[in-house]
């Protein structure tokens, strides 16, 4: 084994439930509770209608629930279809990796197929977000690879972690897992299309068959980040890590959203609903923002991608883009996934607004930025002349700006509901919130296989 795959494996191996703080488990329950319930707001949309066509009828040895359906189905291909119901409103959380819970599904699924606990499941969870996040941390997203590069180690670690392989099988399953499957991220930039929901779904797939493959007893390169041609020759630059326990851990440093959109519309949005009150849209000339350089490349135009962003042609695009979602806001007095329909993507409304905005990158505020966060200043210039000013950091659900435990289940309750009678939502619920201490996922995924259209 090389340097870095040989770190990996001894973290996985030295982490169990008993070595986890209360917070980090305190953020496991959070943050799936989060993810299963945009699952349930995503299920009905067309990818995830797809991903389940797709699925139907594939068994085999090791067999999960998917959302909405009465029968089990191979676990590789659960972990793609519901990843990809998870990931469709762009709701699910945000960290340096990405959006680390498109990991959770796999890590369900394996943990229902193997008839584990749902310590299990947070022992997993937990070692997931911090092998992806660590590796992002080293080496940013931005060199033209996906964030499914990071979320295949961290499900390989999280299942090898549920089935209990030994240490020649983790590292294996490791190997197996980024060496076929390097992402590129053009997935995320120009015109979006529908594969932007499903992209870490089907690295949650193949990374899922990988594990399987390990054990069973496939071998893999034995050098896949240090070797010749390996990741980090060809797809990373060269970095050192060793890793070691954090505190606070990767997923009490992951963000959840308020808002169904990228990330960086985040704070611009939270901009919006606080000065929209205090101005008549009538009154307003001019919306100029003023953000950093991730919001600006990735939602503001600054990548040549203007003018898919001020008149985006798709859903995916139109929540990747920050005039698209600042004018929603305008109207509404929210966001909500109601912005999205197809007439509101032509609504002239809108588009009088959106003509009105302009973003630039300041440079100031990219010198402040970190990894996570969004400075971005938000002024309104009145047909008086007048002034009004905004400004934030970070967005609302940030660490350093916590969403509360009832806005969590607020949050999951109303997104709950589009697939599930309230009953049942809130049966779902209240096991997600005692996962620790489930001594199986069995009522958990009942409730899965019970998801409809509603």
């Amino acid at each position: 084994m090389d340097k870095l795959l040989t770190s990996l494996v001894d973290f996985i191996q030295a982490t169990d439930f008993e070595t986890l703080t209360p917070g980090a488990v305190r953020a496991v329950v959070r943050h799936t509770t989060d993810t299963v319930g945009c699952g349930a707001g995503g299920f009905a949309s067309q990818p995830a209608g797809i991903a389940r066509e797709v699925t139907r009828g594939i068994g085999g040895p090791l067999v999960a629930s998917m959302y909405g359906e009465p029968e089990k189905y191979l676990v590789d291909q659960v972990a793609f279809t519901n990843a990809t119901a998870d990931r469709y409103l762009d709701f699910n959380d945000f960290g340096v990796s990405g959006h680390p819970s498109d990991m959770i599904p796999a890590l369900l699924a394996m943990t229902e197929a193997m008839g584990g606990t749902g310590a299990d499941a947070v022992t997993a969870i937990y070692l997931a977000y911090e092998i992806a996040t660590r590796l992002a941390e080293a080496v940013p997203p931005d060199g033209g690879w996906d964030q499914g590069v990071y979320c295949s180690l961290g499900i390989a670690a999280g299942q090898a972690k549920i089935l209990r392989l030994p240490r020649e099988k983790i590292a294996h399953a490791l190997s197996l897992a980024v060496v076929p499957g390097i992402p590129l991220r053009v997935t995320r930039f120009g015109e979006l299309s529908e594969w932007k929901a499903a992209a870490t779904g089907h690295a949650a797939m193949t990374a899922t068959f990988a594990v399987r493959l390990a054990a069973a007893g496939m071998s893999g390169p034995s050098e896949p980040f240090e070797g010749k041609d390996g990741l980090l020759e060809r797809v990373w630059p060269t970095f050192d890590l060793t890793l070691t326990r954090a505190d606070p851990s990767a997923i009490e440093r992951a963000s959840l959203k308020r808002h169904p959109a990228c990330y960086w519309g985040q704070v611009p949005v939270d901009l919006v609903t606080e000065l929209r009150d205090r101005a008549a849209l009538s009154e307003i000339v001019a919306i100029d923002v003023a953000t950093c350089a991730n919001a600006w490349r990735s939602i503001g135009g600054g990548r040549g991608d203007a003018a898919e962003k001020w008149r985006p042609p798709t859903r995916e695009t139109a929540d990747h883009s920050m005039p698209y979602l600042m004018a929603a806001a305008f109207v509404d007095g929210e966001l909500s996934d109601a912005a999205f329909t197809s007439e509101r993507l032509t609504d002239p409304e809108l588009f009088s607004i959106i003509d009105r905005i302009s973003v630039v990158e300041r440079f100031d505020l990219t010198n402040r930025a970190t990894r996570d966060s969004c400075p971005t200043e938000l002024t309104l210039t009145m047909v008086d002349g007048s002034t009004l000013s905004a400004a934030a950091d970070v967005p609302r659900g940030h660490p350093a700006n916590p969403m509360s435990d009832a806005e969590v289940r607020e949050k999951f309750e109303s997104l709950a509901l589009r697939a599930l009678a309230p009953d049942q939502a809130g049966a779902l619920g209240a096991l997600l919130a005692r996962l620790p201490e489930l001594e199986s996922l069995d009522a958990v995924t009942t409730l899965f296989r019970a998801f409809e259209r509603r």
